[in-house]
C-alpha cells in the first residue's frame, strides 16, 4: 500500500498521527503549516519559548489561534489532545511528554536541539530532527538512544541532506558509484568573515521584509559564512560514508553543465583527488555574477559506472555527462525545506524507518576564527562574529583536537588564536551547563 493511501487509512479511521513541534521560526511555521494540509496527521503541539510565536505559527498554519489551549502542564496538554484541540506550550517538555506520536525538533540551537532530541527518545517518541546543528555534533548518538529505544531519529526530508541521502541511496541501489554529493548554495570566500548585521543586506532583504517573514540574521549569516553548508555536508558524510576530498571543501562556482566536468578525479581533468566525496557548489562567482544555468537551491549526485553501455546509455536520456562520458550529473532543482517534513513523520510513524540518519562518524564541523581571538573573548557560536564552520574528516579532528563548532557558543577563549586558525578544544572553556557538550562527551565516549 503506498504512503498516501496508508495516511488516508487514518483518516477514515480517525487515528491521526500526532505531531508535536519544538520551534517555531521560518523552517519550523513551514512544517506546521504543511502537516495541517497532509493527511492522516494532526498537529497536536506547538512549543516555542515565546508563546505569541507560536500562536502566530498557528495562524500561518490557516487554524484559530484563539482556539489552542496554552499550558505548560502535560496532563492538561492530553486532555486538550484528546479533545482534538491544538496546545500551545512555552515548555518543550511538553512536546516529549504529552501523547504524541513523533516530535519535530525545530529550534536551530544545538544545545536546545541536543536536549530536545534526547528528551523525546527517552520519552520513546519518533524524532525528526531540523536542527542539524545537533545532528553534526550528537547525532551519532541519538540515532544508537532510538534504535535502543525502539523508535526513529530522522533528519528532515525537504532539507538538503535527508534529500540528498535519497539520491545517494538511488544511485548505489541501483548500481552507481557516487563520485561527489551535495548541494548548490551562493557562497563566496571572502563571506566568510561575515557578521549577522551585513547577512540579510546580502540576500538584498530589507529589515521590513526579514521581520515580516520572521528571518533570524544569524542563521542566515551561517548560510553565507559556509557553517551551515559544513554542518549540512557533515549530516551527508555521516548518513552516506562519504568525505570532504579536502579539508573545507573546495566550494567552487558552477552551473549544472560545469557540475560533472569540475567533480571528476583530477586525472581526468577534474579538481577531485579521490572519489566518493561531500561537495557545495556556488551559484556566484568572484565579484557576486552569477553563474549559468546554477543549481541555487538544488541537492546533486555526481554518478558513474564501469558499463561503457550504461554510460551511453545516460547520455543518450539527457543526462549532463563530463567531456570524457564518464561522469553524469543526477539531480534535484529544489529542496522545500518544512513543506515536505511530512514524508519523515509519516516515514518514521508508518515504516518506522528515518529520511536519512547517521550510520558512522564521518565528519566533523571545526570552528576556525573569523578574526584573531584573545583570552577572555566570549565566542556566539554558528553564524555570529568570531567563528565559522569548517568540514574536515573526523579522525583528523580527533587527533587534532579540534573544537566542535557547535560547542562554541557561550565558549571562552583562553589562547591567543590567529585569524583562519582552527580552535582546539584547549583554546575555549566551554558552558558548564552545556546540554550538547555533555551527550558529545558520552558520544565521544561510547562510539568512538
Amino acid at each position: 500500500m503506498s504512503m498516501h493511501k496508508r495516511l488516508q487509512a487514518l483518516d477514515e479511521q480517525r487515528i491521526p498521527i500526532r505531531v508535536a513541534l519544538i520551534g517555531c521560526g521560518r523552517f519550523g511555521s513551514m512544517v506546521a503549516a504543511q502537516v495541517v494540509q497532509a493527511p492522516g496527521m494532526e498537529l497536536s503541539v506547538v512549543c516555542d519559548l515565546d508563546p505569541n510565536r507560536a500562536l502566530n505559527t498557528l495562524r500561518l498554519a490557516g487554524l484559530d489561534a484563539q482556539d489552542a489551549v496554552t499550558t505548560s502542564n502535560v496532563g492538561q496538554a492530553n486532555d486538550a489532545i484528546d479533545s482534538d484541540d491544538v496546545v500551545v506550550s512555552e515548555n518543550p517538555d511538553v512536546a516529549a511528554q504529552a501523547e504524541v506520536d513523533v516530535v519535530v525538533e525545530a529550534t536551530g540551537n544545538p544545545d536546545a536541539g541536543s536536549r530536545h532530541a534526547f528528551n523525546s527518545i527517552m520519552a520513546e517518541k519518533h524524532v525528526v530532527n531540523v536542527t542539524v546543528e545537533a545532528d553534526a555534533l550528537v547525532g551519532p548518538l541519538l540515532k544508537n538512544m532510538a534504535d535502543n529505544a525502539g523508535v526513529v531519529y530522522s533528519l528532515v526530508y525537504g532539507d538538503q541532506p535527508g534529500n540528498i541521502d535519497e539520491l545517494y541511496d538511488w544511485a548505489v541501489s541501483a548500481g552507481f558509484e557516487v563520485v561527489a554529493a551535495g548541494k548548490g548554495t551562493r557562497y563566496l570566500p571572502e563571506f566568510r568573515g561575515g557578521t549577522p548585521d551585513e547577512a540579510l543586506g546580502r540576500y538584498g532583504l530589507s529589515d521590513e521584509e526579514a521581520a515580516e517573514s520572521n528571518l533570524n540574521p544569524q542563521m542566515y549569516n551561517s548560510f553565507q559564512d559556509g557553517t551551515k553548508s559544513a554542518v549540512e555536508m557533515c549530516a551527508v558524510a555521516n548518513m552516506t560514508g562519504l568525505a570532504p576530498d579536502v579539508p573545507g571543501m573546495h566550494q567552487p562556482p558552477a552551473g549544472i553543465d560545469d557540475i560533472p566536468n569540475l567533480l571528476r578525479p583530477v586525472e581526468d581533468g577534474g579538481i577531485l583527488h579521490r572519489t566518493g566525496v561531500v561537495e557545495v557548489v556556488s551559484c556566484i562567482r568572484e565579484g557576486g555574477v552569477e553563474v549559468h544555468n546554477p543549481m541555487r537551491w538544488g541537492v546533486y549526485v555526481v554518478i558513474t559506472s564501469n558499463s561503457p553501455y550504461l554510460l551511453r546509455c545516460l547520455k543518450d536520456y539527457g543526462v549532463a555527462m563530463d567531456s570524457t562520458g564518464k561522469y553524469g550529473l543526477m539531480y534535484r532543482p529544489y529542496h522545500l525545506v518544512g513543506m515536505e517534513a511530512p514524508i519523515s513523520i509519516a516515514k518514521a510513524a508508518l515504516y518506522g524507518e528515518p529520511t536519512g540518519a547517521p550510520n558512522a562518524i564521518v565528519g566533523e564541523v571545526a570552528a576556525r576564527a573569523k578574526r584573531p581571538l584573545h583570552p577572555g573573548d566570549i565566542l556566539d557560536g554558528e553564524g555570529g562574529r568570531a567563528v565559522y564552520g569548517s568540514l574536515v574528516e573526523a579522525t583528523d579532528a580527533r587527533a587534532k583536537n579540534l573544537l566542535p563548532i557547535g560547542l562554541s557558543d557561550r565558549a571562552v577563549v583562553t589562547s591567543h588564536v590567529p585569524k583562519d586558525a582552527m580552535l582546539t578544544t584547549s583554546d575555549v572553556e566551554t558552558p558548564a551547563d552545556s546540554f550538547a557538550a555533555h551527550l558529545r562527551q558520552i558520544q565521544d565516549a561510547a562510539l568512538l
